[in-house]
């Protein structure tokens, strides 16, 4: 409950920093002293021709190291073909809550009137909050963890309390294309293979392939204009751990 409750309140803050920030018309602000940062950013969401970019992933050595296929997408015959090759599946929670915990969600979030305060104290009041918030996520990851492998959820696959209900649900199974290469033709692979799309702009950055050879395979379905709000401390780390991965890529070329 009180997870949902910090959830609410960082969303509602950082609402009203991003409006307050548009209205400066700052692409980006960094508050120094709290440590935190404040960016607006533009997000080209595209639509890719799956078989096209695994050809090209092929033709550059790439695709059986950085792509996966589910097994929902494969005949019964194919299916067959893979009995004694190893698999992964995600396994994860879903909350379903119940109608005590939807009016206990109604307690007030804030005892005063939080959009009259300057931008300066709603962001320390963000920052504030997104420690709590983090802090209490972590505990909560911790207990579904536990839970997900727990005997009960294994058994029954539901397990309900006053507050709703949690049901253990599973992700089809995946087979690494590496361990499947040689039992699929090429059309097959490139048919069902995919990408984490994600891992791309590390492919790019390494020199495997060109924006130019994406753009040919890619059409811009929709553009977005996202307000990223974020520690300083945390902004670096996901800067260094983009480079990082850059690092191991250049491991393997």
């Amino acid at each position: 409950m009180d997870l949902k409750q910090e959830e609410e309140r960082l969303r509602i803050l950082k609402s009203l920093i991003r409006e307050e920030q548009e209205s400066l018309d700052l692409k980006r602000i960094v508050w120094t002293e709290l440590g935190v940062v404040g960016e607006f950013k533009i997000y080209k969401v595209y639509d890719y021709n799956h078989e096209e970019l695994n050809e090209l992933l092929y033709n550059v050595g790439l695709l059986p190291l950085v792509t996966f296929i589910k097994n929902n997408v494969l005949s019964e015959m194919e299916l067959g073909a893979l009995a004694n090759i190893p698999s992964q599946r995600k396994r994860y929670l879903r909350f379903t809550p119940s109608n005590l915990f939807k009016k206990t969600e109604n307690i007030p979030l804030f005892k005063f009137k939080v959009d009259e305060i300057s931008l300066f104290d709603k962001v320390a009041m963000w920052k504030e909050s997104n420690n709590r918030f983090v802090q209490l996520n972590n505990i909560w990851q911790s207990e579904k963890l536990r839970a997900v492998v727990s005997l009960e959820l294994e058994t029954s696959k539901r397990f309900t309390f006053e507050f709703g209900t949690f049901s253990l649900l599973e992700s089809p199974l995946n087979y690494r294309t590496d361990n499947v290469l040689e039992l699929f033709n090429e059309k097959t692979i490139f048919k069902c293979a995919r990408i984490n799309l994600d891992s791309l702009d590390e492919i790019r950055a390494k020199g495997f392939i060109k924006k130019q050879e994406l753009n040919g395979i890619r059409r811009v379905v929709d553009v977005q204009k996202r307000y990223i709000l974020m520690t300083i401390q945390k902004e670096k780390a996901m800067r260094d751990y983009f480079y990082s991965r850059i690092r191991e890529w250049q491991g393997l070329s």
